[in-house]
């Protein structure tokens, strides 16, 4: 069981992230939101909670091509 005090890891930081960006207007907003609030962690692991962000709103709002 981990500190509450310690760094966050896997599932939990990938929530963490997902409930911070849920709310954005944008990706580019996500993104930044991500990097202030996360600023130890790698930019694959921002795009990836921004992916699985994306990933889970596919069903509400489909992409329709021009």
């Amino acid at each position: 069981m981990g500190s509450a005090a310690g760094p966050l890891r896997g599932a939990d930081l990938a929530s963490t992230m997902l409930e911070r960006i849920t709310a954005t207007a944008s990706h580019a907003d996500a993104l930044k939101e991500l990097r202030t609030a996360f600023p130890e962690s790698p930019l694959a692991v921002r795009v990836a909670a921004l992916e699985l962000l994306r990933r889970r709103g596919a069903g509400e709002a489909p992409h329709i091509p021009r």
